[in-house]
């Protein structure tokens, strides 16, 4: 099982401890709520006699209250009549209350066993009260019996409020014992949810810190060097796949480090023969360089020889090839006059092209302008219809017609000035079509001069060649000499070339020989660090 089924599991278990606790808690509730509801109806019940009891009361007070009724007295006996009828009304009403509440059964069959009495003790309250009203003498005579009749239900009530208070105790006294049931369950279900949480928890965290805790300790040995330590796997979860990860990664470490220390070896190895073969390079290199500067000093003796037969051989070619120079200077000067009304032509040109799109542009303007102008007179047009309207409104149309004149005067400005916009641009107009006029007169006698300039350059051009001819002997001599100097010095140049690549070929080898020292160094220390881990 993984921590993942075995954290899914301990959801589970604590859903059905809460559900425990809920339900625990429901019963309680509802056994309470049962419990109340119980002890409302007997203290319901026991109000509603005690109201009766008073209405046994208040129905002798009423036949007592006729009795002291004099003949003739309407007033009193209306009174008397009323007082009976709404007493009376009211002890059957609590009586019926009593029989419509959740009681025993026993209690629902002694109220309803007072149900003839009551209507008894009524009807001869209501007998002797209207014979008492009409014939005081016989009322007396009934009175005994009325007496007799209102003992009787006095000593009903009188078992009926021991019954109805004997319930309210019962009443009571289970709803005391319900509510501590409930409390012993709730508690007893939280007891029982909380072992099972704390066992729950007890056996998720043993199932996950111990191979953690396995994991840890594996992993600290590894990285203080240590790669011989056995690592043993017994569970199946993310714990044991990290265990066999981490003895997966062991022995790749191991090989990478057994393959490290042979290849430092070798690296040794390796440096050392290339510290002894740069200790003789440098030897051989320093013979080499020291002949190369020989040679050099030879070579610049020879140079210098040379050097003074080229000074003569430049003289004579400097004699030769002045004419040849002055006939250059005049062809050059040509042309760069033919290169110069060449380059008049083209600005020309250019410039002839800019004052056509000048005037085409000034033509867009134009159109732009008219565009403007009409949108100024549409403009003026609609402000002054807008006074005439405003004006129409009268005062509430004042601001508005304040509005329409500062258009009107905006569409008014507007119009005088595409007006003078239109004036300059037309100037602009006829100076552009003046000045593409003159553009093309100038360029035709700018290539016409540009003619007569080539005509000219081509009789240079000869002039310069007969001036060629003539010094070519001086300049053929004048070259051997120099092909036979340049030769020399690149003779030693190559010598000095030799000479500096020996130099630089000892110090490179100095610097091979200090780098395999460090490299024989670095293969050291990389062997005190390779060293550290056991294999």
């Amino acid at each position: 099982m993984d921590i993942r089924q075995k954290t899914i599991g301990f959801g589970l278990v604590s859903i059905l401890a809460a559900l425990l606790l809920g339900g625990s808690g429901l019963l309680a509730e509802h056994d309470q709520n049962q419990a109340l509801q119980r002890s409302e109806a007997s203290m319901a019940a026991l109000r509603n006699h005690m109201e009766g009891d008073m209405m046994h009361d208040a129905l002798r007070a009423d036949v007592l209250a006729a009795l002291l009724v004099k003949p003739g007295d309407t007033d009193n006996a209306n009174q008397v009549l009323a007082d009976l009828d709404e007493h009376a009304k009211w002890f059957r009403s609590v009586v019926q209350s009593n029989l419509e509440l959740p009681l025993d059964a026993d209690l629902h069959q002694a109220i309803n066993d007072l149900g003839p009495l009551l209507d008894h003790y009524i009807a001869s309250a209501t007998s002797i009260i209207q014979l008492a009203l009409q014939s005081p003498e016989q009322a007396q005579a009934q009175l005994p019996a009325f007496v007799a009749a209102f003992k009787e239900l006095e000593q009903r009530n009188s078992t009926l409020s021991d019954l109805i208070a004997g319930n309210a105790d019962k009443s009571r006294e289970q709803s005391t014992a319900t509510l501590h049931r409930g409390i012993s369950v709730l508690v007893g279900g939280m007891i029982l949810a909380t072992l099972a949480l704390a066992l729950c928890t007890f056996l998720l965290l043993r199932s996950i810190l111990r191979p953690l805790s396995q994991t840890m300790a594996v992993a600290e040995r590894i990285a203080q060097g240590d790669l011989t330590t056995a690592i043993e796997v017994h569970d199946r979860d993310e714990t044991g796949h990290l265990l066999r990860s981490l003895a997966d990664m062991r022995d790749s470490l191991g090989n990478m480090i057994k393959a490290i220390h042979e290849e430092n070896l070798l690296l040794r190895e390796v440096a050392d023969e290339l510290g002894q073969a740069s200790s003789s390079l440098v030897q051989r290199t320093s013979q080499q360089s020291d002949s190369a500067v020989s040679m050099a000093s030879a070579t610049e003796q020879m140079i210098a020889n040379l050097a003074r037969i080229a000074d003569h051989a430049r003289d004579a070619q400097a004699i030769s090839g002045q004419s040849e120079r002055l006939a250059s200077d005049g062809g050059e000067v040509i042309l760069n006059v033919v290169g110069g009304m060449q380059g008049i032509d083209e600005a020309v040109n250019r410039s002839s092209e800019t004052i056509t799109v000048l005037g085409q542009s000034s033509e867009e303007i134009h159109s732009i302008i008219q565009v403007i102008n009409t949108i100024a007179e549409q403009t003026n047009l609609l402000a002054l219809n807008a006074a005439i309207e405003a004006a129409r409104a009268g005062e509430a149309g004042r601001g508005f017609a304040v509005v329409a004149d500062e258009v009107r005067g905006l569409a008014g400005r507007t119009a005088q000035s595409t007006r003078e916009i239109t004036g300059m641009i037309e100037r602009i107009r006829q100076s552009t079509g003046n000045a593409v006029d003159s553009m093309q007169t100038g360029v035709t006698r700018v290539r016409a001069g540009v003619e007569l300039a080539t005509q000219a350059g081509a009789s240079i051009q000869q002039i310069r060649e007969g001036a060629r001819r003539a010094a070519s002997v001086v300049e053929e001599i004048s070259q051997t000499i120099g092909e036979q100097t340049r030769a020399s010095q690149d003779v030693a140049h190559q010598v000095e070339l030799i000479a500096r690549m020996s130099r630089d070929s000892t110090d490179t080898t100095r610097q091979l020989a200090s780098a395999a020292q460090r490299l024989g160094e670095i293969a050291q220390g990389m062997q005190a660090s390779v060293s550290r881990f056991r294999v």
